[in-house]
C-alpha cells in the first residue's frame, strides 16, 4: 500500500495577511501546550507521580508472572491471574512505554529510552512501535487504509469472511 504524500510544514511558519499574523497549526498547537505547562507551573515530562505508578506496575507485573511461572497456582486462580497480567501488560505499555517512547516520561534522555524498552520486556518490539505509531500514525492519523491504529478489527473481520467463502 502506498502512504499518501503530504507536505511537512516548519513548526515556526507563519503567514501575514494585512496586519495580522496567522500562525501554522503545529506552531500554534505547540504554543498553546507550552502555555498551558507554563501557566500551571508543571514540567512536561514526568514527575514523581509518574515514577512510583511506573514502580508500582512493574512491581506488580514481575509478582504476577513469578507467582503464575514459578508457583503454579490452581487452574481457577492463574486464569484469574492471567487476566490481571492482561491489565498490568496494557497498563505498562500505556503508561511506561508510551511516554518513553515519546521523549516525555522524564528529562533524561536515557531514562526515556529504558521507559521504552518496557515493551521489548513485554514481549514486543519498541522499534516497530515506534515506526507504526510515530511514523505512520502520528503522520497519517485516522486516515482510512493508512492508519493501523484504527479499523483494525473491521479489516481482519472482512478479511476473515472473504477467506471462508
Amino acid at each position: 500500500m502506498e502512504l499518501p504524500k503530504f507536505k511537512k510544514s516548519k513548526s515556526t511558519q507563519s503567514t501575514t495577511i494585512g496586519n495580522n499574523t496567522i500562525q501554522s497549526f503545529h506552531a500554534e498547537l505547540k504554543q498553546r501546550i507550552s502555555n498551558y505547562f507554563e501557566s500551571r507551573q508543571l514540567k512536561s515530562t514526568g514527575n514523581w507521580k509518574l515514577y512510583s505508578k511506573a514502580i508500582i506496575l512493574l512491581c506488580a507485573y514481575f509478582a504476577v508472572y513469578i507467582h503464575l511461572v514459578f508457583f503454579t497456582p490452581p487452574v481457577f486462580w492463574a486464569i484469574i491471574e492471567c487476566l490481571i497480567l492482561r491489565g498490568l501488560t496494557a497498563a505498562v505499555g500505556f503508561n511506561i512505554m508510551h511516554d518513553g517512547i515519546h521523549g516525555s516520561f522524564s528529562s533524561r534522555a536515557w531514562v526515556d529510552k529504558m521507559a521504552g524498552l518496557a515493551l521489548n520486556m513485554l514481549g514486543a518490539n519498541n522499534f516497530m512501535w515506534k515506526t507504526k505509531h510515530n511514523i505512520i500514525h502520528h503522520a497519517y492519523t485516522n486516515i482510512v487504509g493508512v492508519d493501523d491504529d484504527i479499523g483494525a478489527l473491521i479489516s481482519h473481520v472482512t478479511h476473515l469472511r472473504v477467506l471462508s467463502r
